[in-house]
């Protein structure tokens, strides 16, 4: 990690820029120019002038102040890491987007008609929209004053139709079909990596890889920095060229013609590029809905890769707990970095994110990256694991299993135990909840929160307890794929549909005990929900009095089939 004195300096040459531009303010995002979720923290403007890590939020930055935007999942987490006599945390609702909040706070921050500095690669066209409703003027750049794009070539590797189901033409014969104007650009990575069937390691917690793809006369350009020749004879109506060809080829296009989009994942300095053309905001991506249903052969191939992920996790809590048995001094950042080994040693070709693996207290930070290498982990406090992986196919794995760090002396508390039981029968309703044509995300989510929320003021145990995040997400090529939601926002109220793959992950935290989360990543099958995880539940840490007959059944019948 920085010092606090190397973002001092960032910070300071940032306002330095702001100064000569006579800029108000400037809007510092976490993001690459590829609108990448995870961003190397060498490459992520808003880690360099605040210190905070987390994968999501942004920055402010005024005259005197910096104002950063988190959401609940990182509301401990940016406490802990900036200094707040520089950074101000401004903390975010469950269902309050990020992109949303900013430009509605940036009204209360600044003064009517404030000038304010934008980076065109770095935000998404959508989100500059959202900002454009206010009385702001933007300035905006092209390039990030704080971090330079880096460019390098990589290789990349076909996935075999045996895993993904449908070759990459038989997947744009379809996509062609849906298109309705002359050009289609795709720019988000996961949907190019799923048309093409290609896979790469070069981003940091992805498979995808750095690209633009365009859609013209039923053949489909790539504009990709490739090492390796490995694509022309698997594909007949793909054409691949160097990335830094994709701008003449938008000029050579025709002025009459229509380009489709998606606003969401088109960063505004692409979108410069293409506003002198008729344009057409794509609503609902037709590669997004295709990629959210998944094949036959890609639900076997996410059986194996789950069945590897379970391995990794089984084997951890067994490392851990047969050393704490032996007396062993282990701290966080060991287990973690053993986890790590473990998936390698399974033949994993990246992880989905950073490891988290937190001890004691630690496990009420929801995305606790950052596993301390002086923290001992202590026999009798919960351990929050949590974690994923791609391998042969690309797809993500996510698993999370909390469970009790024991020598075989200490017991559970009745306190432990009732937190952890909470939070099981909340995912117990979850799994087993009945799906209808008309079953949304929402449903679910709501089917999970009731069970949390149960009784929730009159227990002594659940005093500061809070349930801050959604209760799942899409998984894929990507660990948080876009479709389907499981939360309770408004974009979750999209009904289910069968091959569909997310997570069903309720948790309790509490910065002063420490938190609980449970999270198995699931599929739907013909109506009903089917879990790819097969890792068990931690015995010692279950209350069977506070589960109904049903929710024995169905515990009873997980377990029997689960490993560990």
């Amino acid at each position: 990690m920085k010092k606090f004195s190397d973002f001092q300096y960032n910070l300071k040459k940032l306002r330095d820029f702001m100064q000569k531009e006579n800029l108000d303010a400037m809007l510092i995002p976490s993001t690459d120019e590829y609108l990448n979720e995870y961003n190397s923290l060498e490459q992520n403007s808003r880690y360099l002038i605040t210190g905070f890590s987390g994968s999501t939020g942004d920055a402010l930055v005024t005259e005197d102040n910096v104002f950063l935007f988190v959401d609940g999942r990182y509301h401990k987490q940016a406490d802990d890491e900036v200094d707040k006599n520089v950074i101000t945390v401004l903390k975010l609702g469950l269902s309050e987007p990020i992109k949303k909040a900013i430009p509605e706070k940036m009204q209360e921050l600044l003064r009517k008609n404030a000038k304010i500095g934008l980076i065109t690669s770095k935000i998404s066209y959508a989100d500059y929209k959202k900002f454009s409703e206010n009385e702001f003027k933007f300035v905006e750049f092209n390039e990030d004053i704080i971090t330079q794009c880096k460019s390098a070539d990589f290789e990349v590797r076909i996935v075999p139709v045996e895993i993904t189901g449908k070759s990459a033409d038989e997947k744009l014969d379809l996509l062609v079909s849906e298109i309705k104007t002359d050009i289609f650009l795709i720019t988000k990575l996961e949907e190019i990596a799923y048309l093409t069937n290609l896979r790469s390691t070069h981003i940091p917690y992805s498979s995808s890889f750095k690209a633009k793809a365009v859609i013209k006369n039923g053949k489909c350009y790539v504009f990709s920095n490739f090492k390796n020749d490995v694509f022309q004879y698997f594909c007949e109506n793909f054409k691949f060229l160097s990335e830094n060809e994709f701008e003449n080829f938008i000029n050579s296009i025709k002025n009459d013609m229509t380009i489709s989009f998606s606003p969401t994942s088109i960063n505004l300095k692409t979108y410069r590029l293409i506003e002198r053309f008729n344009t057409a905001e794509v609503k609902e991506n037709s590669i997004a809905q295709m990629k959210s249903i998944k094949t036959n052969e890609e639900i076997e191939h996410l059986k194996e890769c789950f069945l590897k992920t379970d391995i990794v996790v089984n084997r951890a809590i067994c490392w851990l707990n047969q050393g704490l048995e032996q007396g062993y001094k282990i701290t966080e950042k060991d287990l973690s970095d053993k986890i790590k080994n473990f998936f390698y040693e399974q033949g994993a070709y990246n992880l989905s994110f950073e490891v988290i693996l937190a001890g004691g207290k630690n496990s009420a930070i929801i995305h606790y990256t950052n596993a301390d290498a002086n923290k001992m982990i202590q026999p009798g406090e919960f351990i929050l694991l949590d974690c994923g992986a791609y391998f042969e196919g690309g797809y993500s794995t996510d698993i999370t299993r909390t469970f009790f760090a024991s020598d075989n002396k200490i017991q559970p508390t009745n306190e432990q135990k009732f937190i952890y039981t909470k939070v099981l029968k909340a995912l117990l309703n979850g799994l087993n909840h009945p799906i209808t044509a008309n079953t949304s995300g929402f449903d679910v989510d709501k089917t999970v929160r009731d069970i949390i929320d149960e009784n929730f003021d009159k227990n002594e145990f659940l005093g500061g307890f809070k349930f801050a995040h959604g209760t799942g997400h899409g998984v894929g090529i990507s660990v948080h794929d876009g479709i389907p939601h499981i939360s309770p926002s408004e974009g979750a109220k999209i009904p289910l549909k069968s091959g569909m793959v997310f997570t069903i992950e309720p948790g309790l935290y509490n910065e002063n005990w420490g938190g609980v989360r449970l999270e198995n990543t699931v599929y739907l099958d013909n109506g009903k929900i089917k879990t790819l995880v097969k890792s068990n539940f931690d015995k010692k840490l279950i209350n069977l009095e506070m589960l109904n007959d049903e929710e024995k059944i169905w515990l009873e019948k997980y377990q029997k089939s689960a490993i560990g």
